[in-house]
């Protein structure tokens, strides 16, 4: 099916109330493929990937990066997360729309995460335990990666990685450039396409 075939068939589809995550997924990435990097959503090996790894002290919050249709969110409450200590960045408006609907209780934050600390109350800034990346960095800007790592380090604590999942088996960041340290915390070839998750703190 081309693109202009599966925009067509999206118009055409009644769609109910509550329609399915990968539905809304589809719509957007037809609307938007760049910024959703994937024509489907995180399975479940990611999401245990991410739970596997997070890290939320009694006084933190968990940040995402790219709510998307909530794929990684659930993971991040399935992990233990409580929902109001959980806030999800998402530029498009359509799916933060989508998710504050699924997730009622979690803080979704509608804007670009390039400016996290001022969307985030000011008492959680260095109180971000984990912050996970849920963008696809290894298509944009050099420019834009720059400022994304740089906001990610204004928020967390000192010391701390962030999180960023990817479906590039090499790092997609520029670690060298960027002035960062990764390591590859894992990768599940069950979900499609395989994906890998990386965690990276200041070199």
């Amino acid at each position: 099916m081309t693109r202009s075939e599966l925009t067509t068939a999206i118009k055409k589809r009644k769609v109910g109330k509550k329609p399915p995550a990968a539905w809304i997924f589809l719509q957007r990435w037809a609307a938007n493929p760049v910024t959703m990097g994937s024509v489907c959503p995180s399975g479940p090996g990611l999401q245990k990937l991410v739970r596997e790894n997070l890290i939320c002290g009694a006084d933190e919050v968990v940040v995402e990066f790219g709510g998307g249709t909530g794929a990684l969110t659930k993971a991040i409450l399935d992990g233990g997360i409580p929902d109001e200590r959980v806030y999800t960045v998402e530029i498009d408006s359509k799916l933060a729309g989508y998710l504050r609907g699924i997730y009622p209780r979690v803080n979704v934050l509608h804007g670009d995460c390039r400016h996290i600390d001022r969307m985030l109350p000011t008492n959680l800034i260095g109180k971000v335990g984990t912050l996970l990346v849920g963008l696809p960095m290894v298509i944009l800007p050099k420019r834009m990666q720059a400022e994304i790592v740089d906001a990610i380090f204004r928020v967390i604590p000192e010391g701390r990685r962030f999180l960023l999942f990817t479906y590039s088996f090499t790092s997609p960041l520029d670690m060298k450039a960027l002035g960062l340290k990764g390591t590859r915390l894992g990768w599940t070839p069950v979900n499609f396409p395989p994906a890998y998750l990386w965690g990276y703190s200041r070199a």
